[in-house]
């Protein structure tokens, strides 16, 4: 790593009143890394489950195997960057670019259970990590009173773009997990992870196709891809008020820009959920939905086709609802409001005899008190 403070040589920066420190900065590096719990690369042996019960053996080998000739991760980057604090250190800013390779990941993947194993641990693959990380704050108000009003304000930025950039020669898709209608999976050419699973059959018009008989939708029969997972961007801002020893402070956050999943289908299935009752559980028209009209040999906009039962024979329904993927992903994106406090210190005048106590601060906290989400979420807090 090696940084030069510009302030410092250049001759018009040196008194300069609004530009106080310049710095620029930059490095590379190359670290190794073994994410492994101990004893991972041997055929060990985990305590059965159920046990005593159920004639299960005390200890089962596990599920997994390992490469014997598994090598660490490298990763491998650079970076450069700058520092800036303008008027009287009221206002500093921070800017850092970064791309960093991974070769050799260490990941498990599925193998057929005939081999007595389910997952193989091994390296393959090769992941590409850039973006930008910024920071600024602002001291937007100062008395000039001692313990006056004080107010700053500041803010964190981040975006991430990162891409599978090689997985092996003669593989090009990886799952990295198993179970329920939709997948993680690492793609090349594509975001590391990605979302895919079942979908809606769509005509080139991208309205779902319902069967002209039962206007009921159906799955496709191969995985779509829903998006990526990991979050693109991500912001943070806060808020800090000082006056006559009361504190006041707000932290908010931000992220975007991926997609998340919530396996609720259960809730379908026992008509919990608030899907369920969106169409008073009668018969509807499916949204959005086309079915292809033998007369003119091409799909037409369904506005009066309603499904054959809109109620138990259609939200319990794996082939028409819970089975489908799409129903359960949605946009991830959410402004929390993460932190909000208020403090004050008592008067140390209080403590002047006192020979244990020489400060008291009082402070009330609350913490994820507000969630902001698109109205398509109607799950979970991502």
């Amino acid at each position: 790593d090696a940084s030069f403070i510009l302030s410092n040589y250049i001759e018009s920066l040196r008194d300069n009143k609004t530009i106080n420190v310049l710095k620029i900065r930059g490095g590379y590096s190359v670290v190794g890394n073994v994410n492994l719990p101990a004893y991972s690369l041997l055929g060990t042996y985990a305590q059965g489950s159920g046990y005593p019960y159920n004639n299960v053996p005390g200890y089962a080998q596990i599920s997994r195997v390992v490469n014997p000739n598994i090598r660490p991760e490298k990763t491998s980057g650079y970076e450069f960057g700058t520092d800036v604090e303008l008027f009287k250190n009221k206002v500093s800013l921070s800017l850092t670019y970064y791309d960093t390779k991974t070769d050799d990941q260490i990941v498990p993947v599925n193998i057929s259970s005939a081999s007595g194993y389910s997952s193989y641990l091994t390296n393959t693959g090769k992941v590409g990590n850039k973006g930008i990380e910024t920071t600024l704050n602002v001291v937007a108000y100062r008395s000039g009173e001692d313990r006056g009003l004080e107010i700053s304000v500041g803010g964190n930025y981040a975006y991430y773009d990162n891409k599978v950039l090689a997985i092996s020669n003669d593989l090009k898709s990886l799952a990295l997990s198993t179970g329920g209608t939709a997948q993680v999976y690492a793609v090349e050419g594509l975001p590391f992870p990605v979302l895919q699973g079942t979908g809606f059959n769509r005509d080139n018009q991208g309205r779902v196709i319902v069967n002209e008989r039962t206007g009921y939708p159906s799955a496709t029969q191969t995985n779509i891809l829903f998006g990526n997972t990991s979050p693109k961007h991500v912001l943070g801002l806060n808020l800090t008020a000082q006056y006559k020893g009361f504190r006041l402070g707000a932290v908010a956050q931000y992220k975007g820009g991926y997609v998340a999943q919530m396996s609720t289908g259960s809730l379908d299935f026992s008509g919990s959920g608030i899907r369920t009752v969106y169409f008073d559980r009668e018969r509807f028209v499916f949204p959005n939905s086309s079915y292809f009209d033998s007369a003119t040999n091409q799909y037409v906009q369904n506005t009066n086709l309603t499904v054959r039962d809109g109620g138990a024979g259609f939200w319990p329904s794996s082939a028409y609802n819970t089975g489908i993927a799409e129903n359960y992903v949605f946009n991830g994106a959410y402004w929390k409001i993460t932190e909000l406090s208020l403090a004050y210190d008592l008067p140390k005048k209080l403590f002047r005899n006192s020979r244990s106590v020489k400060a008291v601060n009082l402070m009330f906290v609350g913490r994820n008190l507000f969630l902001f989400t698109p109205k398509e979420n109607i799950f979970t807090d991502p």
